[in-house]
């Protein structure tokens, strides 16, 4: 009787650790949340929101018309607002997906709502769009590291 009395005991003193553990994780992820809202929450308005960086373009012609030199510059021009609207963009869209992660972490995705399960889809799809492989340090990585093991550097990644 005194061995299922420890046991018990040891097993509620074990639940009451993982309950404070737990805890701890909760309260760490709440304020990794509201970190990672206030900065959604700067970026949202600021001069680098994908909106704005948009409203400032340039017209056009607005360097001149006639010599290649105006030209090629309005283009490098355009190319850089494009991509920084995009990576504006992609980093707002990426945070918020953290922050729902973060809000959601043990649920499993089957117990999260229709509305944030979409939003979660939604950002995904987009990231996988937008997604080029060149650019992926990770996929680089990878590459070299089969490469100097011998095994042809065909890393692919696999998952994005």
């Amino acid at each position: 009787m005194a061995a299922a009395i420890s046991a018990q005991a040891a097993s509620q003193a074990a639940a009451a650790a993982t309950a404070a553990a737990l805890k701890v994780e909760y309260d760490s992820l709440t304020e990794y949340k509201k970190m990672v809202t206030d900065l959604l929450d700067d970026l949202t308005g600021s001069n680098a929101d994908h909106k704005k960086l948009a409203h400032g373009t340039l017209p056009a012609g607005k360097l001149g018309h006639g010599f290649p030199e105006a030209e090629a510059m309005f283009k490098s021009y355009d190319t850089v607002i494009t991509e920084l609207q995009k990576l504006s963009k992609g980093l707002a869209d990426q945070i918020e997906a953290l922050g729902i992660a973060i809000s959601t972490a043990g649920k499993g995705f089957g117990d999260v709502d229709d509305d944030t399960q979409r939003r979660m889809v939604a950002i995904a799809k987009d990231a996988e769009k937008h997604y080029v492989p060149e650019r992926d340090p990770y996929l680089e990585e990878q590459r070299r590291l089969a490469a100097s093991h011998g095994t042809g550097g065909n890393a692919t990644g696999g998952s994005h």
